[in-house]
């Protein structure tokens, strides 16, 4: 039987709600519709509003009779969960309802709960119709959350469908014990919530409810991960092990989940942990030095920031970086430093933090690393040259390094030039026993690239060397040194293509393999005119038009608001933006920004700077090959 309502309102009026919400830039609207739904089914009731993230606004705090800003950032749900009980034991409130944020809940719903097992329960887990845990990765929701639910299962024996369904109502806030939340068990605490309700052996009512549509829990798998990191340390059985009992018995776990997405999870969770491991690293980019092999291109542009299939070639290197897992990046700049500082900004396009570091001379590779020691301090460190491009995962050889002895690793790579590289000589077990710069005799091809880790020893190393004969601090010399310092160098081979950018025709091949990889685009947004043929994949910006019976032959990548008219392009060409083509022939080349070709080619193996110009004559001359630097005027 339900109460009377002089009744419920007298009960209300013992009721806290605890809102639990992290606000970032697009949800409080959300927030605020939800506490003004809580008001109006909840009339008598006192609401406390806990959030983390973003400060909450006036509107949304004018809904709330109290609020707790107690973080910036998410710590997990066992803080907040402790917050509200302490508050509604201070104040003396005998209820309380533990509520996520997000109007994941219907207010209304949890309000009928509430009211019905009044006086018939100690507790109320409602069971939701649908699961409303969401993650941006490769994650299925619904089974990611019965494997975390399968820890609290395995513990207890509970046979509840849906434990942890982010609303909770206690009718006798004192039989949770505020001892059962800390700061190091947060990420698992409505595990531990319901845990405690199981063990003081609560009568749990756990009736239907609905939940809105458009919903979730939980944004990133990094969260996600947070909790099962916690559920595995508290409850001291591994992610792999609960996975084994779902399998073994999955009509006993399987609320909505599904057994065909346990192995992705499992390796997304390997991937977490790898990305953990390798997050207390630093990176440092080498951005400085004068590109003096690129002339006459690097008169204008740093040669980091040269363009390549439209991305600058630092663009590339931050995304395998951020991909890594590393979050705090210093970058190492020199006289063209505002081209740099204007490409990376402050590294919140790739979420990670950028250290503008100055090296007043181009004093060698070693020198830029010392340089950098106040920024670096005792973190071990992934060094990474800026005109380097490769197409391997960083991840296996940070992964290799953080979990070896060594106090450096290299990658390596097999030469056909090694007299033209620095070379890594191995003895018969593999170990690198010496390096040679540049050997007349060498010792192998194994060529070193520039991608290196390093421990901060490597500091005591390069203060004992001297500098070589072109009057610079080789980073070499001080891997060598390392190594006569009884200090083990590590090292990975690469099995897949490198490119050091440091002159024109590497520039061209390196462009020429980023676009063999890069992936088809619908051309439903292009003006394309009829007659034009577009063959293979290629990539076209907005604003760009094609006309006049013009063929492009992919891969290509054609930058935006370009004119291509009578003309061919491709296969292996970049345009950059604004780029004018009338009866022009390119192909495997490289324009950059307001290039304008008009009656010239066929034009190959060509590199053209910003806002040049090419003109021909008719007829059309014989094949050329173009090196032209920013703002030139030819005609051929």
């Amino acid at each position: 039987m339900v109460p009377r309502q002089p009744e419920l309102v007298c009960h209300m009026q013992k009721l806290l709600i605890g809102v639990r919400t992290y606000q970032v830039e697009n949800n409080a609207e959300q927030c605020e519709e939800q506490l003004a739904d809580i008001r109006a089914a909840f009339p008598q009731a006192t609401v406390l509003l806990l959030i983390c993230g973003l400060p909450p606004g006036p509107r949304m705090a004018a809904h709330a009779d109290a609020v707790i800003h107690y973080s910036d950032r998410p710590l997990g749900l066992g803080i907040p969960t402790r917050k509200i009980l302490e508050y509604a034991k201070q104040n003396g409130f005998s209820h309380a309802i533990v509520l996520d944020g997000g109007r994941q809940h219907q207010a209304t719903e949890i309000a009928e709960a509430y009211r019905r097992n009044l006086g018939k329960a100690d507790a109320v887990i409602p069971e939701r119709s649908r699961r409303f845990l969401f993650t941006r990765g490769q994650l299925d929701g619904t089974t990611m959350e019965d494997l975390m639910n399968g820890f609290l299962r395995i513990r207890t024996g509970h046979t509840l469908a849906d434990p942890v369904p982010g609303a909770y109502i206690l009718y006798d806030t004192a039989r949770l014990p505020l001892t059962t939340f800390t700061p190091e068990n947060s990420w698992a605490g409505d595990s531990l919530l319901v845990e405690e309700l199981l063990q003081s052996k609560a009568k749990i009512a756990t009736p239907p409810v609905t939940v809105r549509s458009g919903t979730y829990a939980i944004s990133s798998t990094q969260l996600v991960f947070n909790a099962v990191d916690a559920l595995e340390k508290q409850y001291g059985m591994s992610l792999e092990k609960v996975t084994q009992a779902v399998r073994q018995a999955p009509q006993d776990f399987l609320y909505q989940g599904n057994l065909g997405f346990i192995d992705a999870i499992l390796d997304a969770r390997r991937a977490h942990g790898y990305r953990q491991a390798i997050g207390g690293m630093k990176a440092l980019i080498l951005a400085g030095g004068k590109g003096t092999r690129l002339r006459p291109f690097t008169n204008t542009i740093q040669k980091q920031v040269f363009p390549i299939a439209n991305k600058p070639i630092l663009h590339f290197i931050m995304e395998k970086i951020a991909k890594s897992g590393i979050s705090e990046v210093g970058v190492i700049v020199g006289p063209n430093q505002d081209q740099i500082r204007n490409c990376l900004h402050d590294g919140s396009d790739w979420n990670v933090h950028v250290t503008y570091i100055e090296q007043d001379a181009p004093s060698g590779l070693a020198h830029a690393v010392l340089t950098a020691e106040k920024f670096l301090a005792q973190s071990p460190f992934l060094m990474y040259l800026g005109d380097n491009l490769l197409r391997d995962d960083l991840t296996d050889f940070l992964i290799d390094f953080i979990h070896s002895d060594v106090s450096a690793s290299i990658m390596l790579t097999e030469v056909k030039e090694p007299e033209k590289f620095g070379i890594a000589e191995l003895d018969g077990q593999g170990r690198i026993i010496r390096l040679h710069e540049k050997p007349k005799e060498p010792h192998g091809n194994l060529g070193i690239i520039g991608v290196y880790a390093f421990r901060p020893d490597v500091f005591q190393a390069i203060r004992a060397i001297r500098p070589s004969a072109r009057g610079e601090l080789e980073i070499t010399d001080a891997i060598q040194k390392l190594l006569e310092m009884r200090k083990p160098v590590g090292h990975r081979l690469i099995r897949d293509w490198w490119e050091d950018t440091g002159n024109a025709d590497s520039i061209l091949k390196a462009n020429a393999l980023i676009l063999d990889e890069m992936p088809a685009q619908t051309l439903d947004s292009i003006k394309v005119e009829p007659g034009c043929i577009i063959k293979g994949r290629v990539q076209i910006g907005q604003g760009t038009v094609i006309r006049n019976n013009s063929t492009i032959i992919g891969p290509a990548s054609i930058g935006e608001h370009c004119t291509i008219e009578s003309s061919f392009v491709g296969p292996y060409t970049t345009l950059g933006n604004r780029n004018q083509l009338h009866d022009a022939h390119i192909e495997y080349g490289l324009t950059m920004e307001g290039v304008r070709l008009e009656s010239v080619g066929p034009m190959r193996f060509s590199i053209i700077g910003k806002n040049s110009q090419v003109k021909g004559q008719s007829p059309k001359p014989e094949e050329h090959v173009l090196m032209l630097g920013d703002d030139t005027q030819t005609r051929i």
